[in-house]
């Protein structure tokens, strides 16, 4: 009777407390806090009203990235559980934000009193579960980075933790097939946190067999976490297939890895603020202790932690570079698994005495004063709705809110997070679709709106709003600390928006707002007067905007008659399937009078030799530090400008095998190519990575170089028009009515579009003829995820009878 009046009395406490966070957060009025915050609030609220309408699972939506399938590629499970709360808070998604995060520090809380219970030991149980959500770093992933999707996992992650050691300990079938359904809760919760969860749990439990010489009890667990991923096969297949890894994880990657004194120091929350992941000091040494003195039922989770915080620090960071799909690995965002295992084996640390028990609680407390800051900001003197409406009208947002016909784009740096995008799109009735929002993984047109950053931080300004109209964009909006040079840069800056026919329609101290007036719903045309191929080959197109990107890397995908329409093909990154091929229909194109522009850095390695090597010519390596020497061409010397800071290790290649030198340096006395003819005059090979310095620096003289290779009109606009369309949206019907043929729509091209009429991806965008086009959105890869997900529900049956006979055996 004690022990149930304990249990009640703590969930009472823990009612009465989530309703103190929530009123902390809403007295101060700057809520949603956290950079992706707002992009979960924003897709709840799609959700939700989606729901309203009777569609539970809305396949597209069309308002940010150009149209994108919301709940393929981002975690479904916050998204439903946000809609959720708002329908708590009777349809309002701000107040629905603050009842989930309510429920998401009730949920844990509970999680872990359960395991004080299902431990004997209800006190420290309670106190763990309030620990749980403000440990620092677990508020910092709530409110910093503001991902809501790992604050709801959680809420799991103890749970699962404490089904896998009982399961390891007393065996019971039933503990190990829960262990199903709660990962695949934490899959579609984050799928890339429970992934690497699971990786950690495997060599966990490589370690404890090992040390514990047990036999049989690990492979059941791990079989648990694949059937979990069977599961939602239904979803995981076609999430799976399609979305964007980062080019750059590689450099992105070196952020999440950080030295160890800063992540123990706990003074510098209060010098720097809370910028910082913070694994803990009193954490650490609590994990020291345990794993010093503790008692072996809980060392293994004391030295899991330990191990885990050590992956996390600088020195690994090079470590997982090298290992296959460790650059996706970014072990900072993974300290709450370390946490998590740390105040598990505290808590069923049962020979610890009282004192000592108290002290680590007392050490623990001391230490998560000084991230109050994240929930407590003060009283505020405005509501979360007037400082989200100041904020719209000091970004001029709410003025693109009401210029925007079709679509805007908001180019910020991502400085306010997914609170633009959302201001821009969802806040108060404004429905005003955009180029860009958050999550870009999840966009078709990744490439297109990274294209568009590349061009207003180098001050290609051309490039900017030709893109823009091709994306459908009748308002830009730019932050000017983005530009190259915001202080020499406005002037030129609009004049470039002029000539595509935008007008400067309003600016302040830190803004620019650029509109052209458009029909209503339009599409464009094009033709381009050059072509572009390869995964590098973007950087040419920059300063000649009359470039077109290829869809397709390989030079194989092409035909002599589409190419020949060019005046210039440029190639860099390029591939082949067939050389001798390639080759050929190359020198065909360029006897035609197309100019070829090789990129010797770009040139794919011969299979056979394993050099860089195409049409005769061969590349080798050589390196330059912090600039080029003197360049030599018939133009004369170029004295080039030294390398941006962080490139100035610069390995390129050089030339061998040219017919006529065009351009030539001189290394250590010796005298090599870097650009010339093979064949004709019209194929150049152009060596030490010229264009890419040329993007990064904008040299003169290197401009002026590269213009005398290709013609002069390629740096010109491309001949666009503006085609009105009438298009409309009806659940999961598109309807779209062209007046001519081959039109860029402006609308991302998804996999799910299904038309009996031809319809077309053409630099990632929709195109259509005229006439009436229907297109049908269709769950995509539904019968391999449904499959998937059948063989999970029949393994997880027939892996709970095979684990009970098991152990009805093992009892006889």
């Amino acid at each position: 009777m004690k022990k149930n009046a304990g249990i009640v009395l703590a969930m009472i406490l823990y009612a009465f407390l989530a309703v103190g966070i929530v009123f902390v957060i809403y007295i101060g009025g700057t809520y949603p806090v956290g950079a992706d915050a707002m992009s979960h609030v924003y897709k709840g609220n799609v959700l939700y009203h989606n729901i309203s309408q009777g569609n539970w699972y809305p396949l597209y939506d069309n308002l940010w990235y150009n149209g994108v399938q919301m709940l393929r590629y981002w975690a479904p499970l916050p998204v439903y559980f946000s809609a959720f709360c708002q329908f708590l808070a009777g349809g309002s998604d701000i107040n629905g934000y603050l009842i989930y995060i309510s429920l998401v520090f009730y949920g844990g809380a509970l999680v872990w009193l359960y395991i004080g219970i299902r431990q004997q030991r209800i006190m420290l149980g309670t106190f763990v579960g309030v620990l749980w959500f403000f440990l620092p770093n677990n508020l910092y992933t709530l409110f910093v980075v503001g991902h809501l999707g790992r604050a709801l996992l959680m809420v799991f992650l103890p749970l699962i933790l404490y089904f896998i050691e009982i399961s390891l300990v007393k065996g019971r079938w039933k503990t190990v097939c829960k262990i199903v359904p709660i990962y695949a809760c934490m899959l579609l919760c984050d799928l890339e946190y429970a992934a690497v969860f699971a990786l950690i749990m495997l060599s966990y439990l490589l370690i404890y067999r090992i040390i514990n010489h047990q036999k049989g009890r690990c492979i059941p667990i791990m079989c648990a976490m694949l059937l979990g991923f069977a599961l939602i096969g239904i979803w995981l297949v076609p999430s799976l297939r399609g979305g964007k890894l980062a080019d750059d994880a590689l450099r992105m990657m070196k952020g999440y890895f950080q030295d160890a004194v800063i992540s123990l120091d706990p003074v510098r929350r209060l010098t720097r603020g809370n910028v910082d992941y913070y694994f803990g000091l009193s954490v650490f040494l609590l994990a020291v202790f345990g794993a010093v003195c503790g008692k072996k039922r809980s060392l293994h989770g004391f030295w899991a932690g330990l191990i885990i915080f050590a992956c996390t620090t600088t020195s690994m960071c090079a470590i997982f570079a090298k290992i296959p799909g460790g650059r996706y690995i970014w072990m900072l965002q993974f300290i709450s698994i370390a946490l998590c295992f740390i105040l598990y084996s505290f808590v069923t640390w049962d020979t610890l005495k009282r004192g000592f028990v108290v002290i680590c609680c007392i050490i623990l407390v001391v230490d998560i004063v000084p991230s109050y800051t994240l929930i407590y900001h003060g009283k505020g003197t405005l509501t979360a709705s007037e400082n989200m409406e100041q904020s719209a009208q000091g970004t001029l947002i709410a003025k693109a809110r009401k210029i925007t016909k079709q679509r805007a784009a908001l180019i910020d740096g991502s400085t306010l997070g997914a609170m633009a995008p959302y201001l821009l799109t969802d806040y108060n009735g404004a429905k005003v679709p955009e180029s860009f929002g958050t999550g870009w993984r999840a966009a078709t047109t990744s490439n297109n709106i990274a294209r568009l950053n590349d061009a207003v931080e180098e001050g290609f300004y051309l490039f900017l709003f030709d893109r823009c109209l091709e994306l459908g964009d009748d308002t830009v909006l730019i932050k000017k600390s983005e530009l190259r040079d915001p202080d020499k840069d406005l002037i030129e800056v609009t004049e470039c928006a002029q000539k595509l026919g935008y007008r400067l329609a309003a600016s302040n101290d830190s803004y620019l707002l650029y509109h052209i007036k458009t029909y209503e719903k339009f599409g464009t045309t094009c033709q381009y007067e050059g072509l572009a191929i390869g995964s590098s080959s973007d950087f040419l197109a920059y300063g000649y905007p009359n470039i077109e990107p290829g869809d397709s890397n390989n030079v194989n995908d092409y035909s002599y008659d589409k190419l020949s329409k060019y005046k210039v093909i440029y190639l860099s990154g390029f591939t082949y399937d067939d050389k001798d091929k390639a080759e050929k229909m190359l020198l065909k194109l360029s006897e035609a009078g197309v100019r070829i522009i090789v990129n010797g850095d770009g040139i794919p390695d011969n299979p056979q030799t394993k050099i860089k090597e195409f049409m005769g010519v061969e590349c080798q390596d050589i390196y330059f530090q912090n600039g080029y020497p003197v360049l030599y061409t018939k133009e004369g010397e170029m004295d080039t400008s030294l390398f941006d800071v962080d490139k100035r290790n610069w390995k390129t290649v050089y030339l061998n095998g040219l017919d006529n030198t065009m351009g030539y340096l001189y290394d250590t006395g010796v005298k090599i190519d870097f650009a010339g003819n093979v064949e004709n005059d019209n194929i150049v090979f152009l060596g030490i990575n010229l264009t890419y310095h040329y993007f990064l620096t904008r040299d003169e003289s290197v401009g002026k170089f590269l213009g005398s290779l290709m013609d002069d009109s390629l740096a010109e606009l491309p001949d666009r028009a503006l085609v009105p369309l009438d298009i409309a949206q009806a659940g999961d019907q598109i309807i779209i009515i062209s007046p001519q043929d081959q039109v860029n729509t402006t609308i991302a091209y998804q996999d799910i579009f299904d038309s009996s009429e031809k319809i077309h991806s053409v630099h990632n965008l929709l195109e259509v003829n005229s006439g009436e086009t229907k297109i049908t959105l269709k769950y995509p890869y539904f019968w391999p995820g449904m499959i998937v997900s059948i063989f999970g529900v029949i393994g997880w049956i027939l892996f709970g009878v095979w684990m009970r006979k098991r152990q009805i055996l093992n009892k006889s």
